[in-house]
């Protein structure tokens, strides 16, 4: 699924990620991404396996309709420090190895740093 721009960093991963993998590219329309709601639609309509979003973008899915989420392989986000109480209740959702927090400066890469969330403490 591609969120963002095409002019920005972070659409590489979207686009090459997909394409190079055999994969669908599924372009959000600006209204959909508008309305957290049709996004949550159109992630579980499409079974979005990959995706790649803002740490805000994902503490919403999460409030909001965090079952769109079921056809998940792996959800990357990053952008801002993360909320442990969203992450939580994702890791309780989707299990193990589907959840990265990704960081790094747009100067450098799309992202620099990944951490796998694998567990969480009590």
């Amino acid at each position: 699924m591609q969120l963002s721009s095409y002019a920005f960093d972070g659409a590489t991963f979207d686009i090459f990620g997909a394409l190079l993998n055999g994969e669908k590219i599924i372009i959000v329309p600006k209204e959909t991404m508008l309305n957290v709601r049709q996004l949550a639609d159109l992630i579980e309509k499409q079974r979005i396996s990959v995706m790649f979003i803002t740490t805000a973008f994902f503490n919403v899915l999460v409030d909001i309709d965090i079952s769109c989420l079921k056809h998940v392989r792996k959800i990357l986000f990053g952008g801002e420090q993360v909320s442990v109480k969203h992450v939580r209740k994702a890791f309780q959702y989707l299990g193990s190895n589907k959840i990265k927090h990704v960081y790094g400066p747009t100067e450098s890469t799309v992202f620099a740093t990944c951490y796998d969330v694998n567990e969480m403490q009590e």
